[in-house]
This record gives C-alpha cells, structure tokens and sequence, in this order.
C-alpha cells in the first residue's frame, strides 16, 4: 500500500497553543512551531530566522556602502592635500619673493649709504684742503685754536653754512630710511606671523582628517564583527533546527521500527495456525486495522489551528 500523507496542524501566524511534542506550521510566514512544556517554541523558517541569501545581501550592502564612504573620504582627503599643497607653495613663493625683496631694499640701502658716505668723505676733505689753503694762506695771528675758528667764520661763512645744511639733510635722510626699515620689519614680521597661523590651521585640518579616517576603520571594524556574529549566530540556529529536526525524524523512523517489528511477529504467529484459526486471525486483525486506521485517519491530519 502507498506510504501515508501525515498532516501536522497548520494555519496562519503563530499557533496560541500546541500540546508537548505537537508540531505546527505557519503557512504565511513559512514557519515551524513545536509544543514544549513552557509553550510554543519556533523552531524554523523564513519568519523565525532570516535567509541566507537575506544576511548575504545585507552584508554585501553594508560592504558596498562601507567602500563607498571610504572612497569619498580618501578623495576628500586627496583634494584637501592637493589644496593644502597648493596653498603651502603660494605661501612659500610669496614668503621667498618678499625675503628676496627685503633683502635687496637692505642691499640698495646698503649701496646708497656707502654712496653717500663716499661723497661726504670727499666733501670733507675738499673742505678740510681749503681750510688748510685758507690758514697757510692769512697773515692773521693764528697762537690760538679760538683765534683759528674765528678766522675760519670770517672767511668761509657760506662753505659752513652749506655743510651743516648737508649734514642736518643728510642726518634726516638716515632718519627717513631707519624708520622706513623699521616699518618693512614690522610689515614683514605680520606677513610671516600670517604663515605660521595659516599653516597651524591647515595642520589642523589634517589632523581632524585623520582621525576622521581612524572613526571611520574602527567603525567598519564593528561592522563587519556584527555582521560576522549575526551570521555564525544564524548558522548555530540553522544547525540547532536541523538537529531537532533530524531528532524528530529519528524517534518516528524507531517508531515506525517497532511497529514493523510487532506487525512482523503477528504474521509470523499466524503462519502457524490453522488456516481457519488464521483467517478468523486475519479477519480480526483486519477488522482491528481498520478500527486503528480509521481513528489514525482523525489523527494523521493535525488540523488547522
């Protein structure tokens, strides 16, 4: 005879209630329940336990969006480098051209100083040639310095007047010029304090960048562990079905056993009988298969729940 269709109890959603050992299934949400002494327990399907290919793909998203952000922050990174680069060179460019220019306005100075000293010297000493022409030359009493300085004021008035008057202009002139150079130092001393604050903050900038980059490993790094727990989670859960499952299909396949065996010795006692005992054994037997069929026939299909 063909083997038996065994039903188990069946309907939609989590069953209320099944008896120890009675097992159910969720045909909605592709799930199975069996009873236990402390109520319904799942113990497989779609709805109890995401998919394989669900975490698979869930995983594979949270990888390509991991990947992505990283790619984005490297180029960011990569842009803010080249920026930073680029300023760091405009900077040094404009920090040599104005050491270049500051270095030849003190070479300039140097040269227009050393110019004009040249020329005071040869100044004084064409003065200092006519004083000593005017003093061999006067017939005045000349005993005492007083007397000379007298007879120099009486003589060359308008040559002494000139010379302090190139004195005072050429003092002033110094004077112009140091406080000139004053001023370019101070000026200088600002622009090179703007470098030094310009390339603070863009050290800065790149610090932030790179913890921004560490966050971001440890993250992926506490990503990625979630992820591998909740799939060796649903691995053990998977194994746990299947064993219980497997329990399942073992204590039938022993009952199935037993029966075959008892069915076995009763053929074998009734081969010994009479062929009348055996028939009215038979019959009886028969009738009791039928009896047992029949209700095994109520009990088969567990029903809906």
């Amino acid at each position: 005879m063909a083997n038996p269709i065994l039903k188990i109890k069946r309907g939609s959603g989590t069953p209320v209630s099944l008896q120890v050992g009675e097992i159910a299934f969720d045909t909605t949400n592709k799930s199975f329940f069996i009873g236990t002494a402390e109520g319904v327990l799942p113990i497989g399907g779609e709805h109890i336990f995401a998919k394989k290919t669900f975490v698979n793909d869930a995983v594979a998203a949270e990888a390509s969006l991991r990947s992505s952000a990283d790619s984005t922050l490297t180029s960011n990174l990569n842009s803010e480098i080249s920026r930073a680069t680029a300023a760091e060179g405009v900077i040094a460019a404009n920090l040599a051209t104005e050491i270049s220019d500051r270095a030849a306005a003190v070479s300039a100075e140097a040269s227009a100083r050393s110019s004009a000293d040249s020329v005071l010297d040869g100044k004084i000493t064409t003065e200092k040639n006519r004083v000593d022409a005017i003093l061999s030359a006067s017939q005045a009493d000349k005993d005492s310095f007083a007397e000379i300085v007298t007879l120099i004021n009486s003589v060359d008035t308008t040559n002494d007047s000139a010379f302090a008057g190139y004195v005072t202009s050429n003092n002033a002139a110094l004077a112009t010029e140091t406080q000139n150079r004053i001023d370019g130092d101070d000026a200088l001393d600002l622009r090179v304090d703007g470098v030094v604050t310009a390339a603070t903050a863009l050290t800065s900038r790149v610090s932030a960048s790179e913890q921004d980059i560490v966050d971001l490993g440890t993250d992926l790094a506490v990503e990625t562990s979630a992820r591998q727990s909740a799939i060796s989670g649903e691995q053990t859960a998977r194994a746990a079905a299947i064993t219980t499952v497997t329990g399942l299909i073992t204590d039938e396949a022993s009952t199935r056993a037993t029966a075959d065996t008892s069915l076995s010795n009763r053929i074998t006692a009734l081969e010994g009988a009479s062929a009348d005992s055996r028939l009215d054994a038979v019959e009886a037997d028969v009738a009791d298969h039928e009896t047992r069929i029949s209700a095994l026939e109520t009990t088969i299909d567990g029903g809906v729940y």
